[in-house]
């Protein structure tokens, strides 16, 4: 056993050796996705080696040169005297290093927004970048695992918030030799066998803790829910109008995606990465200042690290953008892939025609809507709104392994179309100006996730004052005057350009500047709110644990805490994910194993697997390591005792984070599925007219074979039965609901002709406040 420490002092690395005690031994301690601990003592006199200090550099090998801990001291030396020997008194010092990632832990996790549907190392990789990328070389090739949604938690250190990643996406990360590695669970087995003569029988201790589970309830957060479309008629003098349910709103530490000023001493490397090869990007005092490109798109670009989730409505700006002449690129871009101009969703296209700078909308990679020419001095704000009816476009992944292997569930796309407004807001006088719609459309197929970059320049001259990108929840509003075509209403500060806003108490409520007219039309789309859950069991485990007198059903009920259960299809995912593993008996083992010199030869690290096998003990299982103690005292040759502990999925929860609490607003399922079909949400349904008679549907996809829509009065009611909420049944895609009040509410839902019927997941509602 070799302990070496540079005290960083000027002095070099120190050989401790001679002076460590075996009483208490070397101890190091490995935990999965935590930081590594090693403790020792030390006896020192004078002339001995100097005395460690604080923040030193430890290393421990074995005789063989096995690196078993590198890390840093992190405390003064606890002293007792120990004695007196020939050359005076002799200390015992006790000291506690912790592994390389204390460098990093040190220092704070900015804030920042979340993402989705990045794979496990490119989140690591960010994460060490935004606190320091300069400190631990990263080993990430091997995990392309996905993980379905991500937060940083800046009131957690990086190795709090790296663990959280790995665990998320079933894998393990480990810190030393100065280098970070992460890589998924098992990626290295120990085989541990009793006819190999590689397993001691008497030294392992292993048994099933936990018992089956076969109907889980998994509980969510709020999501969205019922597709509402609810108008209203305008009189001329109303500026508010009541909706009828709540709308779905982000939380407000969701709300704000990114916001950036450019107030700091270099652009901010925590919110976006730079491609300027030749030096055309800097700060000013006037903001984010550009003084041209390469003239080669995509290579001159200011980046966002995070993408955007394209769900609910966002509402991004660009704000202080003064342009100069001959400029030439995209402002304000969003990108389904990397920064290009055929590649932009959305965005500002800047360009010369016959000598004059013009700026226009430019969609799925080309120039539409109307243009405008900026005027030299001028500052304007860029503004571009999103709006998809899907507030979830990434569903969260699951992954676990059970009796039948390795599972995995959820972490696909949402496919859903969004509306889109692109505006410009003259601001050089201060936020008195309307702004001008360029573009007011449709998009029948947008991306789930988008890059953004506020510049991707050619040959851009002038510059940005601020980036705002904000979630506004899941509201879109639209008009119609008497006649005339559609619009859209633009939410948000009056200060913005806007027409009105939608408060939290469920109000709209419009500006003096745009009241609505008498007769005009308003159409308000919205989400509802309501909490996620499922209810799942496993038909084939019910069964063969029944026998007659004990039932076969075991329930489990509670939350998933991470990843993070965003909607019902998520709990679904959960559920099925939990089944894997609470209905396999292998899923629960947990215990220990203890053996001498197990460093050769591969050492063990958590996240390793142990295949054991053991005939005499009918024992034939994989065991996931989740800790590994070392214990060495100073002889020739080495003999560190290991105790490796091991747990497997539902023994101790590994990928996923569970709690047995239940929300007090859930509404628990009362059967279980065994398995889920549901048809897709009406999310098409339109209202095509509205009468004194009747209220035209247009329900946007074709009927189900030998089913139809059904319309009901009140929500979460459908099925079969023939009561007073049923309004009617229709076969057919276009068809009339008879007009009974002027204030009037419908639910619908498509169905088959299965047996039970197959329903949508969530209705489209349809609510009506116009006068018969």
């Amino acid at each position: 056993m070799k302990l070496t420490i540079d005290n960083l002092n000027g002095n070099g690395t120190i050989d401790y050796s001679g002076s460590l005690l075996n009483k208490p031994p070397v101890s190091i301690t490995r935990k999965l996705n935590v930081p590594s601990i090693c403790s020792f003592a030390l006896a020192l006199n004078a002339p001995g080696p100097e005395t460690p200090l604080r923040n030193g550099r430890v290393i421990v090998t074995d005789d063989n040169g096995v690196v078993l801990f590198t890390g840093y001291v992190v405390t003064e030396p606890a002293r007792e005297l120990a004695g007196a020997g020939t050359t005076g008194a002799i200390c015992q010092l006790t000291l506690t290093a912790e592994s390389d990632e204390v460098l990093l832990d040190r220092q704070s996790v900015p804030q920042t927004r979340a993402t989705a549907g990045q794979t496990a190392g490119r989140l690591l990789s960010a994460l060490t970048s935004r606190v320091d990328p300069t400190l631990l070389t990263l080993n990430i090739a091997a995990t392309p695992v996905s993980v379905g949604h991500f937060m940083p938690d800046p009131g957690q250190c990086w190795s709090q918030n790296a663990g959280s990643i790995a665990a998320m996406a079933r894998s393990a990360y480990s810190a030393i030799s100065g280098t970070l590695s992460l890589a998924p669970i098992g990626t290295v087995t120990h085989v541990l066998s009793e006819s190999a003569g590689t397993l001691q029988v008497k030294s392992l201790n292993a048994s099933r803790v936990k018992t089956l589970a076969n109907d889980i309830t998994v509980c969510g957060t709020e999501e969205g829910a019922a597709y509402v479309t609810e108008i209203f008629s305008g009189d001329g003098s109303t500026v508010v109008f009541d909706l009828t349910l709540l709308p779905y709103f982000p939380t407000a530490s969701h709300s704000k995606a990114l916001v950036d000023l450019f107030q700091g001493a270099v652009i901010n490397p925590v919110l976006w990465q730079i491609e300027d090869g030749g030096g055309h990007i800097s700060l000013t005092a006037a903001g984010l200042t550009l003084s041209g490109g390469n003239g080669i798109d995509g290579q001159t670009a200011v980046v966002a690290i995070d993408q955007l989730e394209v769900g609910g409505a966002l509402v991004i700006e660009a704000g202080g953008v003064q342009f100069g002449a001959l400029s030439a690129g995209i402002v304000c871009g969003l990108y389904t892939g990397s920064v290009s101009a055929a590649g932009c969703f959305a965005g500002f296209l800047v360009e010369q025609v016959a000598g004059a700078t013009v700026v226009s909308p430019l969609i799925e990679g080309v120039a539409a809507g109307a243009t405008f020419t900026p005027t030299a001095g001028h500052s304007y704000t860029l503004r571009i709104r999103t709006y998809c009816v899907e507030i979830q476009r990434i569903l969260a992944a699951y992954y676990a392994v059970g009796s039948n292997g390795e599972v995995s569930y959820g972490g696909n796309a949402i496919p859903a179309g969004a509306k889109l407004v692109i505006e410009v807001q003259d601001t050089t006088s201060g936020a008195t100006d309307i702004s001008t719609v360029l573009y007011d459309g449709w998009v029948v197929s947008s991306p789930a996730l988008v890059t953004f970059a506020p510049v991707n320049s050619t040959n851009l001259i002038g510059s940005i004052a601020s980036i705002h990108v904000t979630e506004a929840g899941a509201v879109w509003v639209m008009s119609q005057d008497p006649g005339g075509s559609a619009f859209t209403r633009k939410l948000g500060l009056a200060t913005q350009g806007a027409d009105a806003r939608i408060e939290r108490n469920g109000r709209l409520r419009f500006y003096t500047s745009a009241i609505p007219a008498a007769n005009e039309t308003i159409t308000v789309t919205y989400r509802t709110a309501h909490r996620s859950v499922a209810r799942l069991a496993n038909s084939a485990s019910v069964g063969a644990e029944g026998n007659g007198t004990i039932p076969g059903t075991a329930r489990w009920i509670g939350s998933v805490t991470s990843p993070v259960t965003r909607s019902s299809a998520d709990c679904e995912n959960a559920a099925f994910t939990l089944l894997a593993q609470t209905t396999s008996r292998d899923a629960a083992w947990s215990g220990s194993y203890t053996g001498f010199n197990l460093q050769a030869p591969q050492d063990f690290w958590p996240g390793d697997l142990l295949a054991v096998n053991s005939i005499s003990l009918g024992i034939n299982v994989s065991l996931v390591v989740r800790a590994v103690s070392i214990e060495a005292s100073t002889s020739s040759p080495d003999l560190p005792r290991y105790t490796i502990e091991f747990a497997n999925d539902w023994a101790e929860a590994l990928s996923m984070k569970v709690s047995i609490s239940v929300p007090k607003d859930a509404w628990l399922p009362q059967q279980a599925q065994t398995a889920v079909t549901v048809l897709a949400s009406l999310t098409l349904l339109a209202v095509s007219s509205v009468t004194g008679t009747v209220i035209q549907i247009a329900a946007g996809v074709s009927p189900p074979a030998g089913g139809g829509f059904e319309v009901r009065r009140r929500d979460w009611y459908f099925g079969p039965s023939n009561d007073a909420d049923l309004v009617l049944r229709s076969p057919v895609s276009n068809f009339a609901i008879p007009r009974e009040a002027a204030i009037e509410q419908y639910f619908i839902r498509q169905y088959d002709a299965s047996s039970p019927a197959n329903y949508s997941r969530f209705s489209s509602a349809v609510f009506i406040n116009v006068p018969l």
